[in-house]
C-alpha cells in the first residue's frame, strides 16, 4: 500500500516535546558557530534549562549511547503512533525493535580507542557480516494503549509525551514480527544518500497521534528532503518509489528530476470529469477513502499556546528518569554515567555546570553529588546552592502563562 517510514532512536525517549524547540535542540549539539569546535557549553546549557530533556540526556551520557555497532543495539519508535481498522476503531501504540544479536556497549575508553583505530567500525561490522552471508535481526514488539485506558483517568504519565516511556508492567510488550537485514546496498549514493525518509510517509491503518513533535516532524522532514535532494519529485528516485503500491496519487508534477511522461495527457488536478477520480498506478490524482484518517480529537486548547502536557511545570517531570537512575541502572552503570558526564561537563562554564547539576539534584541528590565530586573545580557555586536551586528545577525555562489549564479542565478531551 505504500512506503512507511518509522522515525526512531536507539533509546526510547527524545530531548524535547515542544516542536518549536526542535531547532534549538539540534543547534545546541552542533559545533560552535565562531570556533567550529565541539561546544560542550551549549550541550549542557540546553540540558540545564530544559527539565524534560533529562531522561534522554541521561541516556546520551551513559554507555547506552556507545553501542558496539549497529547489530548490537535495539531501536525504538519513541513517538506514539495510532493503528486503526476499517471499522474506524483505533489504538495507540509504541514500537520497539529488540536486537536478536543482543546488546553490547563500549565503555568510554573503548569508544575513544575505536574512534581512533577504526572510525568506520559500525558500518564495517554490519557490511562485512552481511557480505559473508550473515544477517542482522530485530524482533518487533508493540505496546498498546486503548481509548478505554485513556478514559480511565488512571494514567500517571502523558502517553503522547515523547520524553516519557510507557511502563511495561502496565502496557506489556507484544511480539508482532521480525525485521531481517540481509542485503547490502549495491550503490551507496543511489540506495543510501538518496533515501528520503519522512515520518509523513504513512500507509492506511497507521496514523499519527496527538504528539505535536511527531506531527511537526511529519511535515518538516519531507520539506528538508526536498531541499537536500533538490526536487519535489523525490518519489521518482528508485529507493523512494512506492513501486509495490496498488495506487499512487502524488501531489507533485513537472519540475526538476521529472523523468517520466508526467502522467501524459491525464488531468493533473482533482476532482475532474475524465476518469473515476481514484488513484491509479500511473500516478493520476484521485482519492482513496480507505486511506483517509480515522477521526480523532487532537486537543482541547484550540488556538492556544497553553501546554496540554501533563508534566509541564511539575515535579513529576523527573519521575521516570529518577526510576531509571535509581532502579534500572546498576551501580556500575551509574559510576560510568557519572564519569562520562564529569569528563565532558568540566569543559563548560561554571554557570552552566551549576544549572545542569541543579537538574540532576532534582532527579537524585546522589546523582549531582557524584558528578560534583568528580569535577576538578567548582568556581562560582556550592553544593548548598545546587540543593536550593533543585527545589524549583522543574520550573526552569517554563512560563506559567503556558501551563496546562489545571484541575477541572481536560487532558486530551478527558477529565483530569
Amino acid at each position: 500500500q505504500g512506503n512507511y517510514d518509522l522515525v526512531g532512536l536507539n533509546w526510547p525517549v527524545f530531548f524535547i516535546r515542544d516542536p518549536f524547540m526542535g531547532p534549538d535542540n539540534i543547534r545546541s549539539q552542533q559545533r560552535n558557530p565562531k570556533s567550529g569546535l565541539i561546544d560542550y557549553n551549549a550541550w549542557f546549557d540546553f540540558l540545564g534549562n530544559v527539565p524534560e530533556s533529562q531522561h534522554a540526556g541521561l541516556m546520551l551520557l551513559s554507555d547506552h549511547a556507545t553501542p558496539v555497532g549497529w547489530r548490537f543495539m535495539s531501536g525504538y519508535g519513541c513517538h506514539t503512533f495510532r493503528w486503526t481498522n476499517t471499522s474506524g476503531q483505533g489504538v495507540f501504540i509504541k514500537y520497539h525493535w529488540r536486537s536478536k544479536q543482543g546488546t553490547k556497549e563500549f565503555t568510554h575508553e573503548e569508544a575513544v580507542a575505536m574512534c581512533g583505530e577504526d572510525p568506520d567500525f559500525a558500518k564495517r561490522d554490519l557490511w562485512q557480516h552481511i557480505e559473508k552471508g550473515g544477517d542482522a535481526r530485530w524482533t518487533m514488539f508493540v505496546q498498546v494503549l486503548t481509548p478505554e485506558d485513556l478514559a480511565s483517568g488512571k494514567l500517571d504519565f502523558d502517553p503522547f509525551d515523547v520524553t516519557k516511556v510507557w511502563p511495561r508492567n502496565k502496557f506489556p510488550m507484544q511480539e508482532v514480527g521480525e525485521l531481517v537485514l540481509n542485503r547490502n546496498p549495491e550503490d551507496y549514493h543511489r540506495d543510501v544518500e538518496q533515501a528520503a525518509f519522512s515520518p509523513g510517509s504513512l500507509v492506511p491503518g497507521i496514523e499519527l497521534s496527538p504528539d505535536t513533535l511527531l506531527q511537526w516532524r511529519a511535515f518538516f522532514y519531507r520539506d528538508a528532503q526536498y531541499h537536500r535532494l533538490g526536487s519535489a519529485n523525490i518519489h521518482q528516485i528508485p529507493v523512494n518509489c512506492p513501486f509495490m503500491a496498488r495506487f499512487h496519487s502524488p501531489d507533485n508534477y513537472a519540475g526538476t528530476m521529472r523523468i517520466d511522461g508526467n502522467v501524459s495527457s491525464k488531468p493533473t488536478y482533482f476532482p475532474n470529469s475524465y476518469h473515476n477520480n481514484k488513484p491509479t498506478t500511473s500516478g493520476a490524482p484521485g482519492f482513496l477513502p480507505q486511506a483517509e484518517e480515522v477521526p480523532m480529537q487532537v486537543a482541547t486548547n484550540v488556538l492556544s499556546r497553553k501546554s496540554y502536557y501533563l508534566h509541564e511545570g511539575s515535579p513529576t517531570e523527573y519521575n521516570q528518569v529518577r526510576e531509571l537512575y535509581q532502579r534500572v541502572l546498576s551501580p556500575q552503570k551509574r559510576e560510568e554515567l557519572h564519569s562520562n558526564t564529569a569528563r565532558l561537563l568540566k569543559h563548560a562554564d561554571a554557570i552552566v555546570q551549576k544549572n545542569y547539576l541543579i537538574q540532576l539534584h532534582a532527579i537524585d541528590p546522589g546523582y549531582a553529588t557524584a558528578i560534583y565530586d568528580l569535577l576538578p573545580e567548582h568556581n562560582g557555586y556550592t553544593r548548598e546552592e545546587i540543593a536550593e536551586g533543585a527545589k524549583s528545577a522543574h520550573l526552569v525555562g517554563k512560563n506559567p502563562q503556558f501551563f496546562s489549564a489545571g484541575k477541572g479542565a481536560s487532558f486530551m478531551g478527558l477529565p483530569i
